[in-house]
């Protein structure tokens, strides 16, 4: 399943590459907006659902008080509450459950380019592979070569023959992983800058879990607020370790990801806010109408 979305997805970078004249920077940034805006619908009901769940967060918490110790008679007043209100709570975890094999796939993206981006055959990347490790002492016979020792080599041998273009600028490459910065190879070092992608990766997950923690805050228990906050630190540093430890492309997509998720949320949020003020003026405007009624009667 992960190997057939990887495949659907590097083809459609591919296409976006080839459009933008062999730009994989460019591309990257493309295609991320575009699983923004297809996610969008998702992300909409689940904002939705969050803001249904504020909404009777009062209610929620007193029913918890009233049935602590009689668990039948909470859940089914719960579910009781959520069905007069017409609240899904399952609604907000659809986002997150086609979420993850898009990251997972996106990690052997970027990780195998030849084959879910170039969408090369194996035997052609074994042969590109044999061809880069043959030197003038030594000649390295293709059918010595399984695709498994190949797969491992894809960015090297893109980097050397063209095969993708991955540079930004003169220095930095979208192949390099920013923990080589620190090789002791000098041979696989590669230029500071590229650490100025987990560390804005760390302060845009920072900020967008800050933002997700405010909102959250009056529909959580005590306990649950604890054990988000844990999640709310240790989520961002395994994303900065991931765009450390993995090549600049999966850094890239997850960085601008993060960005376009809080223009997002910013964006919905005043939605929100307008679509409540809305209901509150014609409230408002019913009620000076039915006042209105009353003193003519």
């Amino acid at each position: 399943m992960i190997d057939f979305i990887s495949s659907l997805l590097g083809g459609i970078i591919r296409i976006i590459y080839n459009l933008v004249g062999n730009n994989y920077l460019v591309a990257l940034l493309i295609f991320t907006l575009l699983t923004k805006l297809l996610l969008f619908p998702l992300m909409l009901k689940q904002l939705k659902s969050s803001a249904g769940i504020q909404k009777i967060a009062p209610e929620d918490k007193k029913l918890r008080e009233k049935y602590k110790d009689n668990p039948v008679k909470l859940n089914e007043e719960i579910s009781k509450l959520y069905a007069e209100n017409k609240i899904n709570p399952m609604a907000g975890c659809l986002l997150p459950i086609i979420q993850i094999p898009l990251i997972l796939a996106m990690f052997w993206v970027v990780k195998q380019p030849l084959t879910y981006i170039n969408q090369m055959s194996q035997q052609d990347i074994i042969n590109y592979t044999a061809e880069y490790f043959t030197t003038e002492e030594n000649t390295i016979d293709p059918s010595t070569l399984d695709f498994k020792t190949a797969k491992q080599y894809e960015i090297n041998i893109a980097k050397e023959y063209g095969l993708l273009d991955m540079n930004v600028g003169d220095k930095i490459n979208l192949g390099d992983t920013p923990k080589d910065v620190f090789s002791k190879d000098e041979s696989k070092k590669v230029s500071k800058w590229s650490l100025a992608i987990p560390v804005l990766t760390l302060f845009f997950s920072l900020l967008s879990n800050h933002i997700t923690m405010k909102k959250s805050k009056k529909t959580m228990s005590e306990d649950q607020l604890e054990m988000q906050k844990s999640m709310n630190i240790m989520m961002p540093i395994l994303s900065a370790y991931i765009a450390f430890a993995w090549p600049l492309a999966l850094g890239v997509y997850w960085l601008f990801g993060s960005i376009l998720g809080i223009g997002q949320q910013f964006i919905m949020d005043k939605l929100m806010e307008e679509k409540d003020e809305n209901k509150k003026d014609i409230k408002k405007d019913k009620t000076l109408f039915l006042g209105k009624g009353d003193n003519n009667d």
